[in-house]
């Protein structure tokens, strides 16, 4: 059974004419028919119904259907593995969240590097809307985001991941230790928080006025791992993503639980649906997916070599 008969009968199928198949494919009408004639002689059974000059699949041809796209994918998979691999080079342009490059890029970057030392990687912070617009306009290749769900049909997701947030408070601050907490406890408190309009922050304000209350920040700044820093010195308490605080704890700070504060976002890395994937952007998605499965730990060392 030959592959090129498989692919015409496919074309045949979906055009419903032999024809507009033959111009397609860059055949003649005659060397269409000749291939699906072959087809229905090898499988004894007749594929299309040709009434007038119309053609439709035969109940035979649309039980061959499946099997025929399954035989072409699968010949096509095989024939791309037995290619030699090819060595990523260029550049990896990725949109991401403040949060997500403080914490979890330093380890993966150190992998990525080994893997792909030929290619330069740019990491562009900004939020949401600014990733999506910048997929749109393909001045990104990949967004990695923290926010609720993204459900955009433009899209093509590869991570999609629960993260919880929490309060941050220095170790030997009153509250920490205590596990009756809840969010009243915190109105009083003075505050650092992320600059208004960050995805967290938002979810938190959200919450706390559906409470009737509200925090007092004397600080707002964009950078979440100098916000831990600054908690660690003593200077007030946060509100940051679970993994920011986990990365950049040194027991000089602790996370606090509140029974009535749950809140949960979605860490998610994407493209646009019609971005082509390169190598280097299939290794970032890759080590991205190996992090999240070892727990946003540093990824194990003796990761197979790309293009080495």
């Amino acid at each position: 059974m030959e592959l090129r008969n498989i692919n015409t009968f496919l074309h045949v199928a979906e055009l419903h004419s032999f024809s507009r198949a033959a111009r397609e494919l860059g055949y003649s009408q005659s060397a269409v028919s000749s291939q699906i004639a072959l087809l229905e002689e090898e499988l004894g059974v007749p594929l299309f119904d040709r009434v007038a000059k119309s053609v439709r699949l035969t109940d035979a041809g649309q039980t061959f259907l499946q099997y025929a796209r399954t035989l072409l994918t699968t010949a096509q998979q095989a024939k791309a593995a037995l290619q030699p691999t090819p060595e990523a080079h260029g550049t990896l342009r990725v949109a991401i969240a403040d949060s997500l490059c403080s914490a979890l890029m330093p380890p993966l970057l150190e992998q990525f590097h080994a893997l792909c030392p030929r290619v330069e990687v740019s990491f562009i912070t900004s939020n949401t809307q600014t990733m999506q617009d910048l997929l749109s306009s393909n001045r990104a290749d990949l967004a990695y985001t923290f926010d609720l769900p993204l459900t955009n049909p433009s899209n093509r997701v590869f991570l999609d991941e629960p993260e919880s947030c929490c309060f941050l408070a220095p170790a030997g601050h009153p509250l920490a230790g205590r596990n009756d907490l809840v969010l009243a406890d915190l109105a009083g408190q003075e505050f650092l928080l992320t600059e208004r309009g960050m995805s967290y922050r938002e979810a938190l304000e959200q919450l706390l006025a559906a409470r009737q209350l509200a925090l007092r920040p004397y600080l707002e700044l964009g950078d979440a791992a100098l916000l831990c820093r600054m908690v660690e010195q003593g200077l007030g308490l946060s509100f940051l993503p679970r993994y920011m605080v986990e990365t950049c704890l040194t027991g000089r700070a602790v996370p606090l639980e509140v029974a009535d504060c749950r809140i949960e976002m979605r860490r998610q890395l994407f493209c646009h649906k019609d971005k082509w994937i390169t190598p280097q952007m299939e290794i970032f998605i890759s080590l991205c997916g190996r992090q999240t499965a070892a727990g946003n730990s540093p990824i194990p060392a003796g990761s197979p070599q790309w293009g080495s």
